[in-house]
């Protein structure tokens, strides 16, 4: 048997006390052929036993009557069928392979998932930040170190937030706290914090998602001081804008008692968190899904377990768990409540002038998801999340927007983000399903595409992330409007008052058969964004607009900047009268220092010099 680390010494004391009791595990149970597929299988069996297998399906109905007791980890069309059939490839224990196959199920052995699954022991290379130095990491990588050293940095534009503690800290054992970084100008002249569009990166709720951590880590750095030479506040126009007047908060992972478990062992495959009370005794299935555990439609729709033991187990109640706790209230102190006083089990529909943007990082699929979970393609405002979904996802050149995960899921936090708030709510599935890059634990190289791996998540992501960003204000209205590229001007340093030459293109960019509409106008500001429709125009170069991607120009003012660094923003409307998001470009401005001599003082100096000479 895999041993775990010593934080379960104590579920191993409740094991041997309930079997001194004569409480004997079933291992070897069965469930009988029902109208619904019964879950009541007995677990305790040897980690070894566990094995990867495919499973198919003839209907969407047939999968949903058994994903929500399944470790799913792929979700497969099989080629030249109808949609809604195929197979997944789950990771079951034993008793439920049988349960399967009584339920008419055909299944296989995934064999070289299977072999990766039972390796004895995996350490997770050292080049992933680990945790804390719980497990030790050679290369002294620590989120919680990286997290406390950007804050000391950066003090005018980060500050660490403990916003609760993961479950064995409140339970008298190992104390691990959930740790946000906020991103901002704490300068009042830039606005009150809690009235700048707030954008919410959100990782590591499942402990095995070890690439879901890198990106949050890699998105702090390319806001602060840039990432492999991209970013960085004051260095990137864009960055620092949005630095400037939007906030960030970074939730590097929401699971560090399960992520703990992964570094020391990652064949461990570590799912849920660590909760070993409600029932559970194999402590290798201990633990809550937090990403079940949400209030909202929580066990509403077989998207979840109620067996202790199995890896979607949703937990005894809605938000049971400290870490899905600490999250929900968290949320509810940055974003604006748009969807007012809804019940947990009451959809309303989000207003178009909704403010806020999250992401909530998992992997693998390379798919982007977008609410219901538990009802795929019904949340009331399903057609603005799908066109910022398909844009999310072709910006990523690899990802696919598919709004649902492919089987049901409830109770999970983009759907608690999206129904009880209302704030636009996304889900990335960041790698592929195969190779190297592929699964829970790719190839540490596949994060920046180094050593030679075919992937590189971050180039992949970051540009996505930023426009995640830039339309946090009205998401559901924003995405709808051009976007600004190839911003210049003639010169980025010049003395006050000269004027500069500003050009852009502005074009139209919606995806996936979303309809292209006309560039109308297009206007900029100089060093905070303004109400649309209220900056200076900019106009067509060829003269007259209408056309899909418009080249646009004017020339700027400088008078009246004051000396430094300076940023405009750019940004146009389509003719449907939106207006989409700002780009930057810097412009330096610098006053001319002139030294003056007074005419009296020359004629003065020049006579003296005069007379020195002609004297004897």
């Amino acid at each position: 048997m895999k041993t775990r680390p010593q934080l379960f010494l104590l579920s191993l004391l409740i094991v041997t006390m309930v079997l001194a009791v004569g409480l004997i595990l079933d291992q070897n149970h069965k469930t009988i052929a029902s109208d619904q597929p019964s879950t009541d299988i007995s677990l305790g069996v040897e980690k070894s036993q566990e094995v990867v297998i495919r499973i198919y399906y003839n209907s969407q109905e047939q999968l949903n009557a058994v994903a929500g007791e399944l470790d799913i980890w792929e979700v497969h069309q099989l080629p030249g069928v109808g949609p809604g059939s195929g197979y997944v490839v789950a990771a079951v224990i034993p008793a439920q392979q049988d349960w399967l196959e009584v339920q008419g199920y055909r299944v296989e052995i995934d064999q070289e998932k299977t072999i990766d699954l039972q390796i004895p022991t995996a350490v997770l290379d050292p080049r992933y930040y680990y945790y804390d130095n719980f497990v030790n990491n050679p290369n002294d990588l620590y989120m919680v170190n990286f997290l406390q050293a950007t804050n000391i940095t950066y003090p005018d534009i980060t500050e660490l937030l403990d916003i609760g503690d993961a479950w064995l800290a409140n339970h008298n054992d190992y104390h691990r706290d959930m740790w946000v970084l906020r991103i901002t100008n704490e300068d009042p002249k830039y606005g009150d914090i809690s009235n700048k569009p707030t954008f919410f990166m959100f990782a590591n709720i499942h402990a095995r998602e070890v690439t879901t951590p890198e990106m949050a880590i890699r998105y702090i750095k390319y806001l602060t001081k840039g990432y492999l030479g991209d970013g960085g506040y004051n260095v990137d126009p864009d960055v620092t804008w949005l630095v400037n007047q939007h906030v960030v908060y970074v939730l590097v992972t929401q699971n560090p008692d399960g992520r703990v478990i992964n570094e020391a062992n990652w064949s461990e495959y570590w799912r849920k968190n660590v909760d070993n009370d409600d029932g559970c005794y194999d402590q290798n299935s201990l633990g809550v899904d937090l990403n079940r555990n949400s209030s909202f439609m929580w066990g509403c729709c077989g998207g979840s377990s109620s067996n202790a033991c199995y890896d979607t187990y949703r937990g005894p109640s809605r938000a049971s768990e400290p870490e899905t706790t600490a999250f929900q209230t968290f949320a509810t102190s940055i974003f604006a409540d748009w969807n007012g006083a809804n019940g947990n089990d009451e959809i309303v529909v989000s207003p178009d002038n909704a403010s806020g943007f999250f992401i909530t990082l998992h992997s693998y699929a390379d798919d982007i998801l977008w609410p219901w979970g538990f009802n795929p393609g019904t949340a009331p405002n399903d057609a603005q999340l799908r066109t910022i979904g398909r844009k999310l996802a072709d910006i990523t050149g690899v990802m696919i927007p598919t709004g649902g995960i492919g089987y049901l899921v409830d109770g999970s936090s983009d759907d608690w983000i999206y129904g009880k708030l209302g704030v636009a709510s996304f889900t990335y599935e960041i790698g592929p399903n195969f190779g190297s890059c592929g699964g829970f634990f790719p190839a540490y190289g596949c994060q920046d595409g180094i050593d030679g791996m075919s992937r590189n998540f971050w180039a992949e992501m970051e540009p996505s992330f930023v426009y995640a960003n830039k339309i946090a204000a009205t998401p559901y209205i924003t995405s709808y409007g051009p976007d600004t590229q190839n911003l210049f001007v003639n010169q980025n340093k010049v003395p006050s008052g000269q004027p500069v030459d500003l050009t852009a293109t502005v074009l139209d960019q919606r995806y996936t058969g979303d309809p292209l509409t006309p560039v109308t106008a297009a206007e900029y500001f100089i060093d905070a964004p303004g109400q649309d429709a209220t900056g200076i125009a900019m106009f067509p170069s060829d003269g007259a607009w209408g056309s899909t991607s418009e080249g646009v120009e004017a020339v700027v003012d400088t008078s009246g900047l004051g000396e430094g660094q300076h940023y405009i923003l750019v940004h146009g409307r389509n003719d449907d009268g939106i207006w989409g998001p700002f780009t930057a470009v810097f412009l330096n401005t610098f006053v001319v220092r002139q030294w003056r001599i007074s005419l009296p003082i020359v004629l003065l100096s020049h006579v003296r010099l005069y007379n020195s000479l002609m004297s004897p």
